[in-house]
């Protein structure tokens, strides 16, 4: 068991250094050293020479005499365990990765003289400064913060010795040794490993703290936050406000939260983005009032946000729950084996695009649209959630509904694939709830175009078509509550009741079916209109 010491660059936390502990196989790790690989030949063993002027570098010339590479006879030169800077430019030894993995750098800096002022000691991943130092003295100046560093193929890692005032006496001995294990799970340069900040997969134990910690200095650092290969465990609520947080893959970096109470992860501010992970709860319990900190990912008050290639699995209420947020995408998710909707976007929010997500086997409604009576604006006015996109999606097992619009207005419903649903497989309504609670807005400008529906509403005694709009309820019997639905090419396969329906106590306006396709339906008439004004094929059937 080796123990790997990471600088977490987190004074300003006061977490200073963290030990993490892993299992790393001697024979995993190949070790280039300067001096034994030193060659006369530019790129061997992984090594180049060469002089740079700030960040541009050019290769120099190997003098066979010497045994040592130079600016053409003149300084700065690399030999091979020295460096001696130039007047004009840096004296830098290069070495390049050669795949993806991770590297830990040793080896001590010294003068050749203690004479002198002294040289500026570096090393840099491409064009970022790793570490850097003034050198004065014969006695050795070990870096730090050099340990576990993530490099691709391609990488260079340069140790550049330039002059402070003068050249004089600027011979520098430096044979560093790069110890390399080559794995293909490392961040990229923009991100920061949950790893760096003490969190150990699959070892059993909370990375909660690791997980906020990696995330309070991405914010700083404008950097994004990865999740490896391996379960980490949450024991709580992780707010995700204005990074983005990303796995490996959504097979293989899974993040558990072993809190049904507590275990949503939130997206706040401005550009949040979860992708290419797991989000899974070890345990779960009964919804309740829907608590949204039983989620599993909550998008609250954020800006253009991104949900992508997510696997949820499991959570105590909601899958994917969007609320007050203005901008963003949902897609490649798969949802399933939650306690409530599997997506579901409320509060005001919109401009909303849900595509190409597969959800299956949720406690309510597949895939929802909703705005309540309560949700209000800043001044106090209704405010409906709106110009929402459900497009491309796969939705199937689900404990009630399909796709819903219940409250809301300029939504539209597109090519997707709807599957054994309870009740309706789209189900466009206004609502109250029990004791008329969870009063609905109304519903306005909804199309609904190309969907396929499969052997919806299923219950026996849901009482559902497979396409329905309800008008269930209205605080003013006056006021017109759901207008202007539109249903185009739409087809409802293996029906157990009415393909189309339009009925409910609430007034509702104009709605109207087109290139309808029906395949196996019970009985033999195709729809059930009690309300509105609606048009079947092109013709209008209700009311008469």
């Amino acid at each position: 068991m080796n123990t790997k010491w990471i600088a977490a660059s987190m004074a300003s936390l006061g977490l200073g250094l963290i030990s993490v502990t892993g299992t790393i196989s001697a024979a995993d790790i190949v070790n280039y050293q300067a001096s034994t690989n030193y060659s006369s030949t530019q790129g061997a063993n992984h090594w180049q020479y060469e002089k740079a002027s700030g960040t541009t570098y050019s290769k120099l010339t190997y003098q066979a005499a010497s045994n040592r590479w130079d600016n053409g006879g003149t300084y700065p030169w690399v030999s091979a365990n020295a460096q001696h800077p130039g007047n004009d430019a840096d004296a830098v030894r290069t070495w390049i990765a050669p795949a993806n993995g991770t590297i830990t750098i040793t080896g001590a800096i010294e003068k050749g003289s203690a004479d002198g002022d002294g040289i500026l000691a570096s090393i840099r991943k491409d064009n970022t400064t790793l570490w850097s130092q003034k050198v004065q003295s014969t006695a050795g100046v070990t870096p730090t913060g050099v340990s576990q560093i993530a490099v691709q193929k391609g990488t260079a890692i340069h140790f550049v010795v330039n002059k402070v005032g003068s050249i004089s006496f600027d011979h520098t001995l430096w044979n560093p040794t790069i110890a390399f294990t080559e794995t293909a799970d490392v961040p990229d340069d923009q991100s920061l490993s949950i790893v760096q900040f003490g969190a150990v997969a699959d070892d059993g134990k909370d990375d909660y703290a690791a997980v906020n910690a990696a995330i309070a200095v991405a914010r700083t650092q404008g950097k994004d936050v990865y999740v490896p290969v391996g379960t980490f465990q949450l024991s709580d609520i992780v707010t995700v406000n204005g990074v983005t947080l990303k796995g490996a893959s959504k097979e293989k970096s899974i993040l558990l939260s072993t809190n049904p109470e507590r275990g949503s992860i939130d997206l706040t501010g401005s550009n949040p983005a979860i992708r290419n992970l797991k989000h899974e709860y070890q345990s779960v319990v009964p919804r309740g009032n829907g608590e949204n900190e039983k989620n599993s990912i909550t998008v609250r008050n954020a800006a253009d946000f991104t949900v992508d290639n997510i696997i949820v699995n499991k959570a105590s209420t909601a899958g994917i729950y969007v609320s007050g947020s203005a901008g963003g995408t949902i897609t490649n998710n798969t949802v399933q084996n939650t306690n409530a909707d599997g997506i579901h976007t409320t509060g005001g929010s919109h401009n909303v695009t849900v595509e190409q997500n597969i959800v299956q086997n949720v406690g309510d409604d597949m895939i929802a649209v909703v705005s309540y009576g309560d949700d209000l604006d800043a001044a106090g006015n209704p405010e409906a959630t709106y110009d929402v996109r459900i497009l491309n999606n796969q939705v199937s097992d689900g404990n009630t509904r399909g796709i819903s619009v219940v409250g809301g207005h300029d939504v539209r419903i597109e090519a997707n694939t709807i599957q054994r649903t309870q009740m309706a497989g789209i189900y466009i309504a206004t609502e109250a709830g029990k004791d008329k609670q969870y009063i609905t807005q109304p519903v306005d400008r909804v199309t609904i175009t190309n969907n396929t529906l499969d052997s919806a509403a299923l219950k026996p005694d849901g009482g559902h078509a497979d396409m329905l709009v309800y008008g269930g309820y209205s605080a003013d019997s006056d006021s017109i509550v759901i207008d202007n639905i539109t249903f185009t090419g739409n087809t409802s396969r293996n029906s157990t009741k009415f393909p189309a329906g339009v009925w409910g106590s609430a007034k509702i306006g104009k709605v109207s079916f087109s290139n309808t396709t029906i395949v196996n339906a019970p009985y033999e008439e195709k729809y059930k209109f009690e309300n509105g004004t609606v048009t079947w094929e092109g013709k209008q059937e209700y009311p008469r």
